[in-house]
């Protein structure tokens, strides 16, 4: 009896140990990697360092934050998983880099071109990307690869659309590809091979292979995701984003409605492609549907959002894939978006003394908040029509600007010179640029009433020089009888 009790847990134990390994050898082992260089023109400068954490919602996540020394140094090395794409925010530029586990990378940095007045108050701007140097690359190196390639076949698209859109080439496609193939024969990467590929299928599909039944099947039903490649999330997307937008009265899209308005279901979702042949595989149909569940916020009213997110509730609970839940979070977490009346994000950031300020210590007191630069001219002409309406609302409402100075050197003079001026809270942000997406605030200046009770009163609340004061007074006032009638209220059931 007990040599049968042993032998169960032994058999067990073996098991377990068993489900490990399996599991450790799925789990990619962190790795680091690191970046350095010289920049002198960027001295005493902090850098943000980002990634995606996928290509379907583009959410960025900060890596790391490093510093440029006075003689223009800088060195930053942090955990990485796999071969993915870094960058970082320099001004006009966003600069990005294929990292490598285990690797040391001594990058060049672009010269500084900092964002013009207009480009502050264009709440459109785009940066303009633009692809790292590699100082001394050896021979084999990814990123050079990567730009070579990237180079003839921007030419060639350049040079070549509107014959590929119009007339469907396939000759022009193949010369293309003839003329890649003796230029990379010789050089081989994982990372490359898919890159290069998935570029390749993508004009394949604009020039001639049109049927995205056939696409798919042909491309990705039998291949392994590539959630950190580019141009494979790239090339599914122009399969598959706002389809279910568009074909939704079809059979194949009405199939697709159903089964998340009715069923909420990945499962049902599944089972219903599933009597397509072309998209016979689950980890496919998964990603299909988190993209068809991001788009479908694009429509509340053909897809309700409450049913939409309970179905993206069930794929994270569902999912054997990690990277499904970091997709499904992300979209969720971009429609969580603060709205009027929500509470305000919280945050806390230094001063110029550099001592730490909580917005939520506030809390008691109208806030009006501000996102701004001293470089940024608007944001001056704010800040003196500023200092007038502080005399006049003194004890009714606290003022905080969060400030994007180039580094905390230039924020620090800016503060202390205008100290006499300009004697409301300013706190630096610039190594904290989640904070005004948090609050959407996507041009400079940009400002935010929040009420006594830490909500959000005014999400896109008027600028100093366009009648704030007077807004405010407004708000005060009937803010000031809601309380006095409270207050009344709170006498006449003591009494009784």
């Amino acid at each position: 009896m007990i040599q049968s009790k042993l032998f169960i847990l032994l058999s067990l134990f073996s098991i377990f140990i068993s489900i490990l390994s399996v599991r450790a050898q799925d789990t990619p082992q962190i790795s680091h990697t690191t970046i350095s260089g010289n920049s002198p023109e960027l001295a005493r400068t902090d850098i943000v360092l980002y990634k995606y954490t996928d290509y379907i919602t583009h959410t960025e996540e900060i890596i790391d934050t490093f510093f440029v020394d006075t003689s223009g140094n800088f060195t930053c090395t942090f955990p990485l998983k796999h071969t993915q794409e870094i960058f970082m925010y320099l001004g006009v530029y966003k600069c990005f880099l294929f990292a490598e586990p285990d690797s040391t990378h001594e990058i060049i940095l672009p010269p500084p071109r900092e964002k013009t007045l207009q480009d502050e108050i264009n709440p459109y701007f785009k940066h303009e990307n633009i692809s790292l140097g590699i100082k001394n690359p050896n021979p084999d190196d990814l990123n050079l690869h990567i730009y070579k390639f990237n180079n003839i076949y921007e030419r060639f698209l350049t040079k070549n659309f509107q014959v590929l859109l119009v007339l469907r080439d396939k000759s022009l496609v193949d010369k293309l590809e003839r003329h890649l193939d003796s230029v990379f024969k010789d050089y081989s990467h994982p990372f490359f091979d898919t890159y290069s590929s998935f570029r390749i299928y993508t004009l394949r599909h604009m020039a001639y292979e049109r049927d995205m039944n056939r696409t798919t099947k042909k491309y990705l039903i039998n291949s392994k995701p590539n959630y950190y490649n580019p141009p494979y999330i790239s090339f599914f997307q122009m399969l598959w984003k706002d389809y279910i937008l568009n074909n939704h009265m079809k059979e194949l899209g009405t199939d697709m409605k159903q089964s998340i308005i009715f069923g909420k279901s990945p499962t049902m979702f599944k089972e219903r492609l599933d009597s397509y042949v072309s998209f016979r595989n689950d980890t496919l149909q998964e990603l299909i549907l988190l993209q068809c569940l991001y788009d479908c916020f694009k429509d509340p009213i053909t897809f309700p959002e409450q049913t939409v997110r309970q179905t993206l509730d069930s794929v994270i609970i569902l999912t054997q894939i990690p990277e499904h839940i970091t997709i499904a979070q992300s979209i969720l977490s971009q429609q969580n978006s603060v709205q009027e009346h929500d509470s305000a994000p919280d945050f806390t950031l230094s001063t110029a003394d550099s001592l730490p300020i909580k917005l939520s210590a506030y809390r008691g007191s109208y806030v009006y908040l501000g996102f701004c630069r001293s470089e940024n001219l608007e944001c001056i002409q704010n800040y003196k029509v500023l200092q007038k309406i502080q005399e006049n609302t003194k004890g009714y409402i606290e003022i905080i600007i969060v400030s994007y100075e180039k580094d905390f050197e230039t924020f620090s003079e800016f503060v202390k010179k205008n100290k006499e001026n300009y004697n409301w809270t300013f706190v630096y942000g610039k190594n904290n640029s989640e904070i005004a997406k948090k609050y959407k605030a996507s041009a400079m200046p940009s400002f935010i009433l929040i009420d006594p009770n830490g909500d959000i009163e005014l999400l896109q609340a008027p600028h100093p020089i366009d009648n704030f004061q007077q807004k405010f007074a407004a708000i005060y006032k009937e803010w000031k009888a809601k309380k006095q009638k409270e207050y009344k209220e709170q006498q006449f059931q003591r009494q009784w």
